[in-house]
């Protein structure tokens, strides 16, 4: 009987915890399974990350700024450029009717139709005084005679979309508007220059020239089809024809062509493209 007495308070049998008084399952329980040599139950939603959650914290990204008239680049590339290509022939449309009406009328010295396009549609510094600003970009879509829209339709034609691929519709656009602004102010300044307060210029020679010096920047060794026959490297013909046009400018004073306006038009692309090179806008 002693014997079984000795075995059953044996170390190796009683363990003291088992005798302890019950308490209910919680964090003592979990503390008496890890002295048994259990691991205790972990939840991963309530444990602690190895790392810090600041670790993996991606800040977000800012916002970029709202850019001017950005609206303008959700247009598609041949919305605007059949879009420019239907102005300029709704603007030849209205001088070929008001010239022809004219014409009929011209018995009555009806001229009224004509003198209502000079003031809308071309660039001088009577309309300018007379406070048509409008006229400053109207005059870039406005030609008179079919030798002169269907040159720099022509033009435009196979100048324009690569250009435009490149830049996108709002800077396309800018461009555009730009290098005839540019032009017009040009051709205003050396006709107050020159004396001739009534010049009056019109066309769209100066935006289409903007947009090939600014492709001979880009690509100054792109091949250009002079008169759609000769090719050319697109740097000599940009400086064959900046040439040209200066060289008319001073020799041809009495020229109706509007050269000055067209050395305008070069000189905004090519600035357009320093301008850009360097990030300024």
């Amino acid at each position: 009987m002693q014997a079984f007495l000795r075995q059953l308070t044996s170390p190796r049998l009683i363990n003291p915890h088992i005798l302890a008084p019950q308490r209910p399952f919680g964090t003592s329980s979990l503390l008496r399974l890890r002295f048994q040599g259990h691991q205790p139950i972990h939840h991963r939603w309530l444990s602690t990350p190895s790392r810090p959650l600041l670790r993996h914290y991606v800040r977000p990204k800012p916002h970029p700024p709202r850019q001017f008239l950005g609206f303008l680049d959700r247009i598609p590339h041949n919305t605007v450029f059949y879009g420019i290509i239907g102005l300029n022939c709704l603007v030849f449309g209205m001088w070929f009717r008001r010239s022809r009406n004219s014409h009929l009328q011209k018995q009555e010295r009806d001229i009224s139709a004509i003198t209502w396009m000079q003031a809308n549609f071309t660039n001088s510094l009577k309309n300018l005084k007379s406070g048509r600003l409008w006229t400053l970009v109207t005059a870039c879509f406005s030609h008179r005679d079919w030798a002169h829209i269907l040159f720099n339709g022509f033009t435009f034609f196979f100048m324009a979309q690569p250009v435009l691929s490149m830049l996108g519709s709002r800077q396309f656009i800018f461009l555009y508007l730009g290098g005839g602004l540019v032009s017009c102010i040009t051709s205003m300044t050396y006709a107050k220059w020159m004396g001739k307060i009534d010049y009056a210029s019109h066309g769209a020679s100066g935006a289409i020239y903007s947009i090939i010096a600014l492709l001979a920047c880009v690509a100054p060794t792109m091949t250009f089809q002079l008169y759609g026959i000769i090719p050319i490297p697109a740097w000599l013909a940009v400086t064959g024809l900046f040439s040209y046009d200066l060289y008319s400018t001073v020799s041809n004073k009495s020229g109706t062509t509007d050269t000055v306006g067209h050395v305008g038009g070069m000189l905004a692309g090519v600035g357009y493209f320093l301008f850009r090179r360097f990030r300024v806008f």
